[in-house]
């Protein structure tokens, strides 16, 4: 028993997290939080089970049905905020977090504010973002237990068909300090600028989808400007809740060792997936199940009684089960990041089109070069574009539980621990162009103001790059030229024209117009042989990209999660020993506690093939664990 009870230990090792760093900066976040299974916990499964199940010296078909209510609720919200939003922005309370939105027109600037630039509002705007999530589950776990002794000493199955209700909730509110009354700049969005009310209210307002009205530049009137709404990873400041089965578990088992004092026995597990499958449109989406993964694996169960009273109506004994599973691929919808810039789905990107017409870029006019893209007089949320099809897989799930029994009489008390962990998630890409696969056609969009599709070498980043220019006069003259200007190393936080910590004076905002931090920078011209472009000044001539720096599938950053947490519990159950049928009731409960959030792993992505790409997608993986409590019930009737 004691070697049996190591290999178990060391088998779960291998889903530890080895290597695991911190960096605030830099560390990816989780666009999705998948955590364990409501329908498969070990402990709830053993606890006041053990006078019941893997009975000695049957001979006859046994077992038990039974129903498990259970109520659980999350806490250390500031973790859920972590595994979201990084480290960076827990509050001061560490209940939560707290994120800061400000323009680039702000003066000092905090250097994590994000960029309210990226979300369709003016440069001098300012408000406050809180977050303190909190998870809620209802289980009702209806399971089944039959030992087989009749057809062959110590074989048994059990089934469990777990009904799951969650509620996701973000306890999300935004406190504007101030609205902000700038326009845009000539050239930053548009020809000309747009009015303040034209652009929206809030941050709450672009995290639910809207976006400002197409602007029809009247000073240039063949400059019309689409905005598109923010279509996935939505943030809403209410909460969203699912029922449904979460899975279904079938054990075939065989205790190759039955004393009654002692057993071991071990079998097969699978799980077929009844829960829902993420779809990417919010960002703390609600999940039921293992996300859509068929599960196979082994299940291993032991114990060995430690002591008895002389009339046998007492014992205490240690009890061990446990299951390693793969959870096999499966299509997810998932939201992915630029690679090395977490959140960057709420960043803008702006379209761009080929040929360039009426624009070169270089140090003279007559050496001027065409740029390969020019701008097309479209943005949109990064979300829309990285929002995807792809296929995961999990190499190893491992959920061990080891408790304590006293029993006397029809009376048993457990004590408990129980330590479930996770390998990181693993992606390959479903490339198939969408317009012609079915199993890619839930990437399209219904959405009139949503790109259909990712289209290769179609967007850049635009940070706080001016994407119009003036030639000839300048801003108050005749003529405005779309240009090629990408920020290819901007963040959520700040551009690269302008200094993170804001531009508050006149002069300081003129420095940044030329469009000095842009990508490959060149001084950007009409025509080879041709004149200046100019920003809006009228008297410095504008950068351009040569070439643009645009946005490809490699550069995805699908963030996944792994994770690990240590339960304890107790539970306490009577069971009437004096009939034929044997009713038994008991109740629990427990404290979990998971792996820290905000970390990040090195996780390679998986390289071989799938039906829709051999392509794998980059990743990295989050170290994320839901820590939370519960209560359960227990009722059930026993037979031999």
């Amino acid at each position: 028993m004691k070697k049996i009870i190591q290999h178990l230990a060391l088998a779960t090792l291998f889903i530890i997290p080895v290597k695991i760093y911190c960096a605030s900066n830099t560390a990816a976040v989780a666009p999705l939080l998948q955590f364990r299974s409501q329908g498969q916990d070990v402990a709830r499964d053993l606890a006041g089970m053990t006078q019941i199940v893997n009975l000695f010296d049957q001979d006859c078909i046994n077992g038990t049905v039974c129903m498990t209510a259970e109520y659980t609720r999350s806490f250390r919200p500031q973790r859920l905020a972590q595994q979201l939003f990084g480290r960076a922005f827990c509050d001061t309370n560490c209940s939560g977090a707290i994120i800061n939105v400000s323009g680039s027109r702000v003066a000092n600037r905090g250097p994590r504010d994000w960029l309210a630039d990226n979300f369709y509002l003016p440069t001098d705007f300012q408000s406050t973002l809180k977050f303190s999530p909190r998870i809620a589950n209802v289980v009702i776990d209806m399971s089944g237990y039959i030992g087989l002794d009749s057809v062959a000493q110590g074989l048994f199955v059990r089934l469990d068909a777990p009904f799951a209700w969650t509620r996701w909730d973000l306890h999300y509110c935004e406190v504007v300090t101030s609205t902000g009354g700038n326009p845009t700049d000539d050239g930053y969005m548009s020809c000309s600028p747009i009015e303040r009310t034209k652009l929206l209210t809030n941050f709450s307002q672009f995290a639910n989808g809207q976006a400002p009205a197409q602007f029809n530049d009247s000073s240039f009137p063949a400059d019309t400007i689409t905005f598109d709404g923010l279509c996935n990873a939505k943030i809403q400041n209410c909460s969203h809740s699912l029922a449904t089965l979460a899975d279904l578990s079938l054990v075939v088992g065989y205790n190759f060792v039955e004393r009654q004092k002692y057993h071991f026995g071990a079998g097969a597990k699978v799980v077929a997936p009844t829960g829902n499958r993420p779809e990417g449109k919010y960002l703390f989406e609600p999940i039921v199940g293992n996300g859509k993964h068929w599960e196979l694996g082994a299940y291993f169960t032991g114990h060995a009684q430690l002591w008895e009273c002389q009339d046998e109506d007492a014992s205490f004994g240690l009890y061990i089960d446990a299951t390693l599973t793969h959870l096999f691929k499966t299509r997810q919808r998932r939201t992915a990041d630029l690679i090395n810039r977490p959140l960057s789905r709420y960043m803008l990107a702006e379209k761009f089109t080929t040929p360039a017409v009426g624009l070169t870029g270089g140090a003279l006019s007559a050496s001027a070069i065409v740029p390969s893209a020019q701008f097309a007089r479209e943005f949109t949320p990064i979300a829309n574009l990285t929002t995807q099809d792809v296929q995961v897989s999990i190499g190893v799930q491992g959920d061990i539980a080891a408790q304590f029994t006293y029993v006397q009489a029809g009376w048993n008390w457990d004590i408990g621990y129980n330590f479930w962990g996770r390998s990181c998630e693993r992606f390959s890409s479903c490339s198939t162009d969408c317009s012609s696969s079915s199993n890619c056609a839930s990437t399209c969009s219904s959405s009139s103001n949503c790109p259909t599709q990712f289209a290769q070498n179609t967007w850049g980043v635009k940070g706080d790059a001016y994407v119009f220019g003036f030639p000839a006069l300048g801003g108050g003259g005749v003529g405005c030229t779309a240009l090629s200007a990408t920020e290819n190393t901007a963040t959520i936080n700040a551009g690269t024209n302008f200094a993170a910590t804001g531009a508050s004076s006149s002069t300081l905002v003129a420095a940044g117009e030329p469009n000095p931090g842009v990508d490959t920078k060149q001084l950007a011209w009409t025509s080879v042989g041709g004149t200046q472009i100019f920003a809006a000044d009228g008297v410095t001539q504008i950068n351009t990209s040569i070439d643009p720096i645009l946005i490809k599938k490699s550069d995805f950053d699908f963030a996944g999660t792994r994770g690990y947490s240590h339960k304890l519990y107790t539970h306490v159950n009577y069971q009437w020993v004096d009939v034929c049928y044997k009713p038994y009731v008991g109740i629990g409960g427990f404290g979990e506690f998971g792996s820290n959030g905000g970390c990040v792993s090195s996780c390679s992505a998986a390289s071989a093939a799938t039906p829709c790409s051999s392509n794998s997608a980059s990743s990295s993986c989050v170290n994320a664990a839901l820590s939370q409590w519960g209560v359960w019930a227990k009722f059930g009737l026993a037979f031999n």
